[in-house]
């Protein structure tokens, strides 16, 4: 028994009662005696018994547990989403499995399939960069297991989310950039499949327009959302002798990648270049100089989705409606465009 979990049918052998019984006395059932429940539940606790999930889940059609899928884990903002998860899940008694695609899709589909054997009662998921099938999304549809998208979606999938307002985020920070002085504010997106980055992308052209600024498409560049490639394509663009004044970067990452690329030529930040990123980053916290970004407010966006949720689970009369709730962005005002 010591190289094994501890099960019901063991007790049961010790005790010499049936394992129904052991069952019911470990609920506590009021049918079984007083003394035979204590005598149970004290041997389960000398034993160091535990319930197996697995079993308790095929009895009972319910695990208790919802999985997250993130596209980084070691990325603050999907961190701290899943803290928002795990608040509302606390308040329910569930537990939050959390799994890390790495911008994978094949790794993505191994997670969705893996909390699917495991027998989730529910997902969470933000989609990869690489993701543009969405067979491993349709089975969880037609498992009819509740889930949500957040912050990384698409348009092709009739499924709740929890959004960011992408186009009035980035019309803020662009407008932000304009109001300090810039006249050629270049854009640094993502690929053109990616829902949040088209919406950014109207966003940015409407500032704008807004502005009576006429837009350069020569201005629009997409990379693969790192520092590293961020950098290559602003070296680029600075080089150029209309050289932008201003940059608005899909993330972080990015605007950091656009802050080395302007040090290495030698150019002042905020005074030659300014620079604002999105999602409000650690990183862009306590870089030299500190970035201005968009605050995507990423517990509220974790503590969103998990109603959602649970409103499925709890098959709340609203509960099969589609859904999509925005989730308001902050402008944080830093070193790299404080004018």
């Amino acid at each position: 028994m010591a190289n094994r979990p501890v099960t019901i049918k063991d007790i049961a052998e010790k005790l010499s009662i049936s394992v129904s019984t052991v069952s019911r006395a470990l609920k506590n059932n009021p049918e079984i005696s007083l003394t035979t429940r204590e005598a149970v539940q004290k041997l389960a606790k000398e034993l160091k018994y535990q319930p197996n999930p697995l079993a308790v889940a095929l009895k009972t059609q319910k695990s208790n547990t919802i999985g997250v899928v993130v596209p980084q884990i070691v990325s603050s903002f999907y961190a701290t989403v899943v803290k928002g998860v795990e608040q509302i899940a606390d308040e329910h008694n569930y537990q939050v499995f959390v799994s890390s695609s790495n911008e994978k899709i094949e790794k993505e589909e191994k997670n969705v399939n893996g909390f699917l054997n495991m027998r989730m009662d529910g997902i969470i998921l933000s989609l990869t960069r690489a993701t543009t099938t969405y067979d491993h999304i349709h089975k969880i549809q037609d498992l009819g297991v509740p889930m949500v998208l957040f912050d990384r979606t698409s348009k092709e999938l009739e499924v709740s989310k929890v959004v960011a307002d992408d186009a009035a985020a980035a019309h803020t920070a662009v407008t932000h950039l304009v109001d300090g002085g810039a006249k050629r504010v270049a854009f640094l997106t993502g690929p053109e499949f990616m829902l949040f980055g088209r919406n950014r992308l109207r966003g940015y052209k409407k500032a704008l327009a807004d502005k009576n600024i006429p837009l350069d498409e020569t201005l629009i560049s997409r990379c693969d959302f790192t520092v590293e490639d961020a950098k290559r394509l602003v070296l680029e663009l600075l080089g150029r002798s209309n050289r932008p004044d201003a940059i608005f970067a899909i993330n972080d990452d990015m605007a950091i990648g656009a802050i080395a690329a302007a040090k290495e030529l030698g150019l002042k930040i905020p005074a030659d270049v300014s620079v604002v990123g999105f999602s409000n980053s650690r990183r862009s916290r306590y870089m030299e100089p500190s970035v201005s970004t968009m605050d995507q407010n990423p517990k509220e966006v974790g503590r969103e989705a998990a109603k959602l949720l649970f409103s499925q689970m709890e098959k709340t009369p609203d509960a099969k409606k589609i859904k999509e709730v925005v989730v308001h962005a902050d402008l944080i005002v830093r070193t790299s465009s404080d004018k």
